[in-house]
């Protein structure tokens, strides 16, 4: 661009400020926009990613089925499994495996004589080859020592935390006060866009020390199994052709006793953040449905910016006529002038491109901080950045060309004699842009209230466990003997029931939030074997189901000083149907045999939503049994879980008297509830802020086209307000300019927003919330009131003017 045309491009930006300031915060705000959506959806569909060989790594899964019931869908897989196949498969290029031992207190013993302790909520026993098969680079030591027992991998993190500046490796951490384990290697934090976070990996091998028998044992599957694939390897092939010969010649005869089959498939590890909702995930999923929309509702902003940009450009053609009429007339082709015209809204762009990423940079830290994103880098990826920088020209290119060609095609005779008009193709031209923003803006307005009201559906929603006010303090693990612990516990119980601001407690092996971790398996007495089944198993005390609100649908619940000796159980309404009782009543006083037990059923309960409320309620079976519970949880009165920061000083106090060494490890079951409901909750909150921004877009365009029509025709509305025209007279004018098209977009949105959200949106979800048509009504009403306010507020300032001024300067 030479400097007259740099000139020329300032000038006409500083003669029309007012609209040029709106174009500018319409672009700017819609490619903003697009770009905090594009870094969260970037996320979200970066997991994983950063392995080196994310494209042929595959987590093997499997379904149990009985006949054509699926029994589960879970990720777990059997020990021997990545072996088993490595050997018989050449396109098994390595496999690794990792288990969790998670909830652990670990420990380290400073030279002088002080303790470092912390509870680590997530930690894996884990194989060497998961350093080969995942990019995980070391700091320190070196992964040889995983092929050992009693070895650890720490994460920097973990090594700041318990060592300070001081090197790691070769120290020792004690796990649960029982276990010493010595630090091999210092690897570098796994980025939060993983499957398996962790801090800690303790050697695979220190599991096969304690129960050698898992080394070739099929019947028990706690634990993943990631495979690497040669390059090229057809996943799915592979799958048809290995899977049945793995089962078929290890475990099959023991599955067709008992009618069983199982079901064996690969997922892509970068698919499964985002596609994989089962049982023993290795973190919460996402969700792709929804990942979708908002990778959508970023291109609708910048479709809706871009228009804006359209329609104030060509609708100012004719404020620029004289210019290109004199420039023709002087020889100026028409390349050059389509050149001149290209150049400034290139620069035009380039300066709204470089506010966006200014304001990006300001702003993206409170965007993390809400999303959750972590230290997430957008453009660390080439990818991205190539992406970005091509939707970014080529939407300047489509922008740019139609305004270019409309202001050059303008010819001198008409120009300099005053004749020229706004075309009807220009005129036409805008209306359809116009009625393609408010399409946009209706949808996206009206799944505001849609994804809102959902999360609050899933938030309000009863989960057959009544987990308000409630507070799960871990207990300590001290390595000292089950009963020991446990009758130790039983005392600090005591000591907090004794608080007034405590009304109730109770011991479980598991909360709600969690997933279930253990298995029981039983059968019908006068039934054999291959009647048996699988089902979760929740340890509880007698106080279990008081305390929860758990509805009793037949039989009775546990009863005050019943103990596991009593061989008594309670199924949920799930079980019992499986275990193929036709009613709940019929289950009641029922033996079943577990092992060498014979187990009576007690009691049926309703089926509960114990992990979250987006997942379907599993088969359980309630026990009694003092040796698997790791968790008492207090339930508070009113006023204290309204504050529950007064009491926490006074349990500590008392939970240290009773373990002084052991760290104070709590969490409120409401905070723990949301965790799963976090994804959810986010997206509304993106949906809403961006379909408000969308809206701001659309907006600033209308106010940027009304201005250019009330300059175009000012000595009209001059005229009408000299015959006695009234305001609301000018402000029917105006809105006339929008009004077929708001009606227009109305027409067409709605029924698309409806179809849309329901069978796209809301079915993806098991629990949902039925389409209202105020869902609808509500958001169009907003938009329509918005619009016209806007459309009166401008035509109030016109219709102020001085209509001798009006006349004089027409």
């Amino acid at each position: 661009m030479n400097f007259l045309n740099l000139k020329l491009f300032f000038r006409n930006l500083k003669r029309d400020k007012y609209i040029s300031s709106i174009n500018v915060i319409g672009l700017v705000t819609g490619i903003l926009s697009a770009l905090f959506i594009f870094e969260y959806v970037y996320y979200e569909r970066s997991y994983n990613s950063h392995n080196e060989n994310a494209d042929n790594i595959y987590r093997l899964a499997y379904n149990r089925y009985d006949g054509n019931e699926i029994l589960w869908e879970t990720a777990n897989s059997f020990f021997p499994a990545g072996d088993w196949l490595k050997s018989n498969y050449s396109e098994v290029m390595n496999q690794s495996r990792i288990t969790p031992k998670h909830n652990i207190t670990i420990s380290y013993s400073e030279e002088n004589g002080g303790k470092v302790f912390f509870n680590e909520k997530k930690a894996y026993y884990g194989t060497a080859s998961m350093f080969e098969v995942f990019t995980i680079p070391l700091v320190q030591g070196s992964t040889k020592g995983l092929e050992k027992p009693f070895t650890v991998a720490i994460s920097q993190r973990a090594a700041e935390r318990y060592f300070g500046r001081d090197n790691p490796i070769g120290e020792i951490l004690s796990v649960d006060g029982s276990e010493n384990y010595e630090v091999c290697a210092v690897y570098e934090n796994v980025p939060t866009n993983s499957i398996i976070k962790s801090d800690f990996f303790f050697s695979m091998e220190t599991l096969y020390h304690f129960r050698p028998n898992l080394r070739t044992e099929w019947g028990y599957d706690y634990g993943t199994t990631y495979l690497q694939l040669k390059p090229g390897t057809d996943y799915l092939a592979f799958s048809e052709k290995a899977f049945p010969r793995m089962v078929a010649d290890n475990y099959k005869e023991r599955l067709d006793r008992v009618n069983k089959r199982d079901v064996f498939y690969l997922q892509p590890l970068q698919d499964i953040h985002l596609t994989s909702n089962i049982e023993y995930e290795t973190e919460p999923p996402g969700n792709g449905k929804i990942i979708s929309i908002l990778w959508g509702f970023s291109v609708f902003l910048l479709i809706v910016a871009w228009i804006n940009y359209i329609n104030l450009t060509t609708a100012r053609a004719v404020e620029r006529a004289q210019e290109i009429g004199i420039r023709k007339v002087n020889g100026a082709s028409r390349l050059s002038l389509v050149s001149q015209f290209l150049q400034e809204a290139l620069l035009f762009n380039l300066i709204c491109l470089f506010l966006t990423l200014l304001l990006f940079v300001i702003l993206n830290p409170l965007f993390k901080s809400v999303t959750n994103i972590g230290d997430f880098n957008l453009f660390r990826y080439p990818g991205f950045i190539f992406t970005g920088l091509a939707a970014f020209f080529v939407g300047i290119a489509a922008s740019c060309i139609y305004p270019a060609i409309i202001l050059q095609s303008y010819k001198p005779a008409a120009v300099l004699k005053g004749k020229l008009k706004n075309s009807a193709d220009g005129i036409f031209f805008r209306k359809v842009m116009v009625t393609v923003q408010f399409i946009i803006s209706v949808i996206l307005l009206c799944g505001t209230f849609v994804a809102t009201d959902q999360a609050n559906y899933l938030m309000e929603k009863e989960m057959g466990v009544n987990y308000h006010k409630s507070m799960v303090i871990s207990a300590p693990r001290t390595g000292e003997a089950q009963s020991e612990l446990h009758n130790k516990l039983l005392v600090l119980k005591n000591k907090f029931m004794q608080l007034p601001k405590v009304e109730g407690s109770t011991f479980t092996s598991d909360v709600p939030g969690r997933e279930i971790e253990t298995w029981f398996g039983c059968y019908r007495k006068g039934y054999n074997a291959s009647d048996a089944n699988g089902y979760f198993q929740i340890a509880v005390d007698e106080y279990f189901m008081d305390f929860y609100d758990v509805k009793v649908l037949a039989g009775r619940t546990f009863r005050e000083g019943e103990t596991e000796k009593h061989n008594t159980i309670i199924m949920n309404k799930k079980a019992a149907e499986r275990a193929g009782y036709s009613s709940v009543d019929e289950a009641v006083d029922k033996t079943v045999i577990s092992g060498k037990n014979e187990l009576r059923i007690v009691g049926v309960v309703d089926d509960f939503h114990y992990k979250s409320i987006k997942n379907l309620p599993v088969p359980t079976v309630i026990t009694l049994s003092d040796a698997r519970k790791k968790y008492l949880t207090l339930k508070f009165n009113d006023e204290t879980a309204r504050d529950v920061g007064s009491i926490i000083p006074e349990l500590e106090s008392i939970y240290q008297k009773s373990f002084p060494d052991q760290p104070f490890d709590y969490y409120l079951l409401d905070d723990q509830m949301q965790i799963d409901l976090k994804p959810d909750k986010t997206f509304s909150f993106v949906f809403g802020l961006f379909s408000v921004l969308a809206i701001l877009i659309a907006v600033i365009g209308i106010v940027g086209l009304i201005l250019i029509t009330i300059s175009q025709r000012m000595k009209e509305i001059g005229i009408r307000k000299a015959l006695g025209s009234e305001l609301h007279h000018v402000s029917g004018l105006l809105i006339k300019e929008v009004s077929v098209q708001i009606v227009l977009a109305i027409i067409i949105a709605t029924p698309l927003a409806w179809h849309g959200y329901k069978n796209w949106f809301l079915n993806s979800y098991i629990h949902h919330i039925e389409l209202n048509i105020w869902m609808f009504v509500a958001p169009i009403t907003v938009l329509v009131t918005i619009v016209f306010l806007v459309i009166h507020s401008l035509a109030a300032n016109a219709f102020r003017l001085n209509v001798s001024e009006v006349l004089q300067n027409e």
